[in-house]
């Protein structure tokens, strides 16, 4: 095992950078590989959006990602880096720390509000009350009894979901960590709340690298690349109007056999559309920063 303390010494990760390189992973001896080889690098600060069907792998990268289930090594060449380190000669309690995940399901702990967002005792009362004001639930903890100190055992009858949510997305603006993975985060949100956290997320973590598993494709139609999954493997990644466009001066979507093309086109005329503009505008917009000289992602916090 490396030395942890060199690389908190180091205070890795200090720019973000995730590389999967041949990446295979089946849950248990026997039975299918459900990676399959997944291959690709997301540069510090990237916004990356993963995209397939029920079964793709998408989940099974997070797994990967976190070590909740080892990948197979048997070609020296498999391995998940973060800023160039292989993830498996680090302690898990230093790379999980080091990443922070907004789940589908939001997390709630028993105990207090206090502790659901700062659970490791790092930050004042002020500091908290500062970051539930910045995701617009500082006027309704003030009316809840107690406060920051009240119980969130019941929480079910305490928080909605979408709050709950913007629970995790406190959390994870406090914890500051250079990667933030989403999965699936706003499934289970009203669309107000899908923009407000994608809004926030945006803001927040422009200088992080973002990994979102996507619900709503119109949530990751301005990220920096989409990659596209089918039956463990990669079979598209780039940016997301490369990926709807043969041609780059087309207004329309025409890439139609395309795997994110075919998906977009399924949320109906209106919203691929919709899903089209946002992607042409991300795209004129790095275009412009390209032509400026302004196109590197910056890689400090």
């Amino acid at each position: 095992m490396r030395h942890d303390h060199e690389l908190q010494s180091q205070k890795w990760p200090q720019a973000g950078a995730i590389e999967f390189n041949n990446v295979k992973m089946k849950y248990r001896e026997g039975a299918d590989y459900v990676l399959k080889g997944v291959t690709f690098k997301a540069r510090p600060g990237e916004k990356i959006g993963c995209v397939g069907r029920t079964g793709a792998g998408k989940s099974s990268i997070i797994q990967a990602l976190f070590r909740m289930v080892e990948i197979e090594k048997e070609n020296s060449d498999s391995c998940i880096k973060i800023d160039g380190v292989d993830t498996q000669t680090v302690g898990l309690h230093l790379l999980r720390d080091n990443i922070s995940i907004i789940p589908q399901i939001p997390v709630v702990f028993s105990g207090t509000i206090r502790r659901n967002l700062d659970p490791l005792d790092h930050y004042t009362d002020a500091e908290l009350w500062e970051v539930l004001n910045e995701v617009r639930l500082k006027e309704y903890v003030e009316n809840i009894e107690g406060q920051l100190r009240a119980d969130m055992s019941n929480s079910a009858s305490m928080f909605s979901v979408g709050q709950k949510q913007l629970i995790c997305l406190a959390r994870a603006i406090l914890k500051k960590s250079k990667i933030v993975v989403l999965d699936e985060a706003t499934a289970n949100v009203d669309t107000q709340t899908d923009n407000f956290i994608q809004q926030k997320i945006m803001e927040r973590f422009a200088n992080c690298t973002v990994f979102t598993i996507a619900h709503r494709l119109s949530t990751i139609a301005n990220y920096d690349k989409v990659l596209v999954l089918d039956h463990g493997q990669v079979v598209e990644f780039d940016s997301p109007y490369k990926l709807l466009v043969n041609n780059e001066s087309d207004k329309f979507i025409t890439n139609k056999l395309g795997h994110f093309a075919s998906m977009v086109l399924n949320t109906g005329q209106r919203a691929s559309y919709n899903i089209y503009k946002k992607a042409k505008a991300k795209h004129d917009q790095q275009q412009h920063l390209n032509n400026t000289g302004n196109g590197v992602i910056s890689t400090t916090a």
